[in-house]
């Protein structure tokens, strides 16, 4: 984190009689500042909802946020706001997940749940949102608007997300893999020290050792311009259908990104989609952005097809959302869901429907092993209240971070039955206490 950067500050809070307690909270902080202020409050007696977006602060009062954030406290002009809890805070990290492919600092305080507001008051609130001078249709539209849960439609902890942004990032619509040559391009804050920026490649398919190169080095940094300094590169490689590249902190890992030359791609089912959907727009769409049911459930298909999966999208409205085979003959049953007020749902009709179907499979005489996949629109942190009951399951969760990794790894074949193997191996580990 650098002097001059950003932050933004969003909260939903009420009065408890001893001051405001936090429903949920995040406070992000950015290299750059956003291009559109929407800094807004709404206050009444005993409910208080807003965002707040400041540029350009110093280092030394970001750090003194973040340090009343992990204390549970958001100071605003006028009051604190308090995350209620009756023991020690919890805390989780997104950092603690290896396989990262964007690694910006991360770290989710977590109080106590709370009992939820009676009808009546949560009528009182939704009528001061929509009479305010910025008018919201209810807390449930002003919740969505700030990326926050309301409050009576969760029953998860209270809590306080932080993220902070990286002061160096590759930038994606400047970077190129073509005849053998990566162009990279990266904006970096114009007061941090590029002499601490690591870039590693790795090219394949050949992983020979000389495909391995660390090119910092190559990296030529001109003047700050526009609030940031570009460095571009030109990386001379040997018989590279795929660059994956390592961007690098001093020692800490900012980035992983893989770098696809359109014109040698080895997985014919993504040549045959890609004719159709240019570099697969229309299924990140459906995938990553879609909040349409329907759509994410074609979207998710698509992928598997690309992974060398056979997926079957079932009409049937009393069944699994896919039916999905293996080469080998593995079977396995998804449901999917872009929301986690349904989960506790998806995960029992999960569970009542593997048992049917392997009941089915026993009484004919066909191999009964079926697994069981959730997969969630969302990331992995706003599903962590629910990882034990999934391990409890034996469900294989696919979160909002693999789907979009996903879209790196169908550059080349792949293994299904491979893949199923480690997930399911991986959920036998995590219920030893081994992953």
């Amino acid at each position: 984190m650098c002097d001059g950067y950003s932050f933004d500050i969003r909260f939903i809070a009420d009065a408890d009689g001893q001051g405001y307690r936090i429903w949920d909270a995040s406070i992000t902080l950015n290299p750059l500042p956003t291009s559109r202020d929407n800094s807004f409050r709404i206050d009444s007696a005993n409910f208080v909802v807003g965002q707040i977006q400041r540029h350009h602060e110093s280092k030394k009062s970001l750090l003194a946020l973040l340090d009343r954030a992990t204390s549970g406290v958001i100071r605003l002009p006028d009051k604190e706001l308090i995350l209620p809890s009756d023991r020690p805070f919890n805390f989780y990290s997104e950092m603690s997940h290896r396989d990262r492919w964007f690694s910006e600092l991360h770290l989710q305080v977590l109080g106590t749940a709370r009992p939820h507001p009676s009808p009546v008051e949560l009528t009182i609130v939704d009528n001061m949102l929509r009479s305010s001078c910025r008018p919201f249709d209810g807390l449930a539209d002003a919740a969505a608007w700030l990326d926050l849960r309301a409050p009576g439609n969760s029953s998860d902890l209270a809590a306080v997300i932080v993220r902070v942004g990286p002061p160096v990032d590759l930038i994606f619509d400047e970077c190129m893999l073509a005849g053998d040559r990566l162009d990279v391009t990266l904006h970096a804050h114009p007061a941090f020290d590029v002499d601490n920026v690591g870039l590693a490649v790795r090219a394949g398919p050949r992983d020979g050792l000389n495909s391995r190169r660390q090119v910092a080095r190559e990296i030529k940094w001109g003047a700050v311009r526009d609030d940031r300094r570009e460095g571009t590169a030109q990386i001379e490689l040997q018989h590279a259908d795929a660059v994956l590249a390592m961007l690098m902190i001093g020692s800490s890992t900012v980035r992983r990104q893989w770098f696809l030359d359109p014109a040698k791609a080895r997985n014919n089912r993504l040549l045959a989609i890609q004719h159709f959907d240019k570099d697969l727009r229309m299924v990140r769409r459906a995938v990553i952005e879609s909040s349409d049911s329907s759509k994410f459930e074609n979207g998710v298909a698509a992928l598997l097809f690309l992974f060398g999966f056979s997926p079957c999208v079932q009409i049937e409205t009393d069944s699994p959302d896919l039916i999905v085979t293996t080469p080998g003959g593995r079977l396995a049953i998804v449901e999917c869901t872009t929301r986690v007020s349904d989960f506790t749902s998806k995960v029992g009709k999960l569970v009542h429907r593997r048992g049917a179907l392997t009941k089915s499979l026993q009484a004919s005489g066909h191999p009964a092993q079926v697994a069981a996949v959730l997969v969630c629109r969302l990331p992995r942190d706003q599903i962590a209240a629910q990882s034990d009951e999934l391990r409890t399951h034996n469900l294989i969760l696919v979160a909002g971070e693999d789907l979009a990794a996903g879209f790196d790894q169908v550059r080349f074949p792949n293994d299904p039955d491979l893949m199923l193997e480690e997930a399911q191996a991986r959920l036998t580990d995590d219920a030893s206490g081994l992953g």
